[in-house]
């Protein structure tokens, strides 16, 4: 049988040079790669603009999608140093980013022409640098308004690690958002002296009607609002139930909460918190994020920050003190009658009592094991005339930044001669024990006489045991005899 042969196809070869066709590809490649650059690091990586170019502005957006530090790195990595003709001649080449300029925790309404910005920046930056900041607001009607004044604050006393806390104030010449038709906040945050090099960050929007002035006098939604540090490590519940129930007492009906959740709120210590966030008395903030972020201490100045920020207009006095301390009025004092007295002055600090974590009478007709903290460990240590570190409080509407000991941006006096007034028991290192806080008994006659343990000495302090009655009954009052019965 025959066989069909197909008819032929037609083809067409086209030829080229091999050499001018890499060559073409190569500079086509090498244009795109320089093109792409932001004018950043492109600065970084040239030692002179092209001869032509006129000055511009150069505007770095971390909302930008054309560029990661992932895909600079990798071009950097893939385009080899050029060897200089001089053996000697060094070349310096860079990767990657070390720190960031700015890392945004919030930005709040301090007034009707002010707003604070919280943050963390490059700790060699501030150091060595001379960064600076700058405001605008972006009117909802088209209208952009720059701020005045721009002051940076550095509160965390030289504390910081790798990134260092930044409060930056913004003041404008009158309310940005006066017709209250809404807007953004932008904060140009730049390098170092030079104009031309920033980030320009959207740092807060305000929607359209959402502005009341009203907010930032008296009355205030809480008489008292605690602001505490970063949670962490494995906290006891049976501590923090303790704490939370005595507080909640102690600062009464129109008093708020707020705990920051460094991975020290466990799913037990969440359960003994959850009465009173249902009873509105607690907000707990998940800032486990921070710990991306090398600061000092669970980067506990920028929370402490960014709680008096946010609340600043939520309460006349805001206290700063930790879940192990215990605030006390001695000789029949009110909370009412000494901060009326304290009312001219923009904060106070407080002298503490600290107590033994580990002395305990020894009389075995107490069962130790179903009482509370403060109700067994009755030992204060006693010497005098020597500093220890001291908590505050602050009213916050005066304050511009703020430390973990006390605020040194304030404007107004403050107050240091308290401690007849008010002090606080401080129980160091019983916030993570989940064993029985007793493990040293002393006998009887230690309650009438000093005793020395570990060369430090001790003496009797019930102050705390006589009130332990009246929380005990107060928390069953407020959260409920189920979950008194839960919890012991």
């Amino acid at each position: 049988m025959r066989k069909e042969i197909p008819p032929p196809v037609s083809t067409t070869t086209v030829c080229f040079e091999n050499k001018p066709l890499v060559a073409t590809l190569l500079a086509l490649s090498l244009v795109m790669i320089i093109w792409n650059l932001p004018p950043y690091y492109h600065n970084l990586i040239s030692t002179a603009p092209p001869c032509s170019a006129s000055p511009t502005t150069t505007i770095l957006s971390t909302s930008s999608s054309s560029f990661s530090p992932e895909n600079f790195t990798a071009s950097l990595s893939a385009t080899p140093a050029t060897s200089p003709s001089d053996p000697n001649k060094r070349v310096f080449q860079p990767f990657g980013n070390a720190a960031a300029l700015f890392v945004l925790m919030g930005a709040y309404r301090g007034g009707p022409s002010s707003f604070s910005v919280v943050g963390l920046a490059s700790k060699p930056i501030h150091t060595f640098g001379k960064p600076w900041f700058k405001c605008e607001y972006l009117s909802n009607n088209g209208t952009t308004t720059r701020a005045t004044k721009a002051v940076k604050i550095l509160p965390d006393w030289g504390y910081g690690r790798v990134y260092t806390v930044v409060v930056v104030n913004c003041t404008f010449p009158s309310n940005p958002n006066s017709d209250n038709s809404g807007g953004k906040l932008i904060l140009n945050a730049y390098y170092n002296e030079s104009p031309n090099l920033f980030e320009r960050l959207t740092v807060l929007e305000e929607d359209a009607g959402s502005y009341n002035e009203s907010k930032f006098s008296p009355p205030y939604p809480y008489e008292y609002l605690y602001c505490g540090s970063s949670l962490y490590g494995n906290v006891s519940s049976s501590r923090m139930r303790e704490w939370m129930a005595y507080h909640a007492w102690f600062f009464g009906e129109r008093s708020h909460f707020v705990f920051h959740d460094a991975g020290g709120i466990s799913a037990e210590v969440r359960e003994v918190l959850e009465p009173w966030i249902r009873a509105g008395r607690v907000t707990v903030q998940d800032i486990r994020d921070q710990a991306q972020y090398d600061g000092y201490y669970y980067n506990q100045f920028l929370i402490v920050n960014d709680c008096l920020h946010r609340y600043r207009h939520a309460a006349e006095w805001t206290f700063f003190f930790d879940v192990d301390e215990y605030i006390y009025l001695p000789d029949g004092n009110t909370l009412e009658s000494v901060l009326a007295e304290f009312s001219d002055y923009t904060q106070f600090t407080i002298e503490q009592n600290p107590m033994s974590s580990v002395l305990c009478l020894n009389d075995s007709t107490q069962g130790y094991p179903r009482q509370w903290g403060f109700e067994k460990l009755l030992f204060r240590e006693s010497r005098t005339n020597i500093r220890r570190d001291r908590k505050y409080a602050i009213q916050a509407k005066n304050a511009f930044a703020t430390g973990v000991h006390m605020s040194e941006n304030v404007v107004g006096k403050t107050l240091h001669k308290t401690e007849t007034k008010i002090r606080y028991y401080h129980y160091h290192n019983t916030i993570t024990v989940h064993e029985e806080l007793c493990r040293e008994m002393l006998p009887a006659s230690a309650k009438e006489k000093v005793t020395l343990y570990k060369k430090l000495p001790f003496v009797y302090d019930d102050s705390m045991k006589k009130l332990v009655n009246t929380i005990k009954e107060f928390e069953q009052k407020k959260i409920g005899t189920k979950d008194v019965k839960h919890f012991s």
